[in-house]
């Protein structure tokens, strides 16, 4: 069962390639970015060995079942409401994105809103299954798309093409200050393990996450390419012209496999999956989230049949989505893009520190906490 948890951090690792991290790493390549990096690599891979460690002291209980065991009501419904914020955005924002990237390399004539609708009806549908149903989809979709596209980035980093001198004169302003944004930005590549907010509750007492060394080693691998390869590719100064970097970073190498020879359709095409799997899952954390806002609320990880309400949270992210892409733009989403990011670096910070508040309250001899599986979850009157 360990294994599904590192699924979790490896595609959060990916989807960051696409979507949220290299842009915003390259507007501050000569002012913070390399150090920022190199800043994240500690505190990502620390936050992650505690964050994780902390959940493990709860088997069979995500966030929202500690929320209902440790806090006053006044305060769980509040908490409950802010994580459904941030794990929603995350999902709007890539599905937006995404369905832009694909509208502008695919077919620029084509409607807009027609392929957002698609991936917004897909994501909708996953997401409101079950929590085991969404992890069994998200193993096959990432056994699927995670090798090639890690092929893909060895390609990258191997190819002829790529221009080492470049990358060597960005990696040389290591010394200077990082910002605050890049540093959040590249603090979401490690982000997976918060995943473990609601999947916690399917691993079951007994069962230890071990060989978290795979975080720093992937996580890391991930940032260093999405950020230095394009600037392989494109230059120094030519890498901050592009708003839609990596998908054209993949347009600048080919490949001579059969049919396949612009690497860009491959990698869109996969990419595809990715963002649908992400979005399936920040949905239904969000979902679990506003569901546990309820006094009555009892987790059912292997619910069967669907409940209505999980369609009725789930189509009202969807209606959410449509609404931001009538809203927004290029300059508004990138807006959006990194004052979420700051925004989910803080949450992470706070989640550790109620974490570790939470361990300590059990040691103190907390009433007998209960997994969702095994029956409800006490509380505290």
């Amino acid at each position: 069962m360990a294994r599904y948890f590192y699924y979790h951090v490896i595609y959060v690792g990916l989807i960051n390639v696409m979507i949220f991290v290299p842009w915003t790493l390259m507007q501050h390549r000569f002012n913070g970015a390399v150090s920022g990096m190199a800043i994240a690599i500690v505190a990502g891979t620390l936050m992650a060995y505690v964050t994780t460690a902390m959940f493990q002291r709860f088997p069979g209980m995500g966030l929202p079942d500690l929320v209902r065991a440790f806090l006053p009501r006044a305060l769980r419904i509040p908490f409950n409401l802010l994580g459904s914020v941030v794990w929603v955005t995350a999902g709007i924002l890539v599905v937006y994105a995404y369905s832009t990237t694909i509208q502008q390399f695919f077919n620029p004539d084509m409607n807009p809103y027609l392929f957002l609708l698609l991936m917004t009806l897909a994501g909708v549908w996953g997401a409101s299954r079950c929590t085991r149903t969404v992890q069994f989809a998200q193993e096959i979709l990432l056994l699927i798309c995670a090798p090639l596209i890690i092929m893909i980035l060895f390609k990258a980093v191997f190819n002829p093409w790529l221009d080492w001198n470049a990358i060597r004169v960005t990696a040389g302003y290591v010394n200077k200050p990082p910002s605050f944004v890049s540093l959040c930005a590249a603090l979401f590549v490690f982000a997976g393990y918060n995943t473990l907010a609601v999947f916690n509750r399917l691993i079951p007492k007994g069962v230890k996450i071990r060989h978290l060394w795979i975080i720093p080693l992937f996580c890391s691998f991930f940032l260093l390419v999405s950020f230095f390869i394009p600037i392989g590719f494109h230059g120094t100064v030519g890498v901050g012209e592009f708003l839609y970097i990596w998908s054209l970073t993949a347009d600048s190498m080919i490949m001579e496999y059969g049919f396949v020879y612009r690497v860009l359709y491959l990698f869109l095409l996969l990419y595809t999956a990715l963002s649908l799997m992400f979005a399936m899952n920040t949905w239904h954390t969000a979902m679990e989230f506003i569901k546990a806002c309820h006094p009555k609320y009892e987790p059912q990880p292997d619910q069967y049949p669907i409940k209505a309400v999980n369609w009725w949270i789930t189509l009202t992210f969807g209606a959410m989505t449509m609404a931001y892409a009538l809203w927004s733009n290029e300059e508004r989403n990138q807006w959006v893009n990194q004052h979420w990011l700051i925004f989910r670096s803080i949450t992470d910070v706070v989640l550790l520190c109620l974490l570790v508040w939470f361990v300590i309250q059990k040691k103190r001899g907390h009433p007998e906490l209960v997994p969702p599986s095994k029956g409800a979850t006490h509380s505290r009157s």
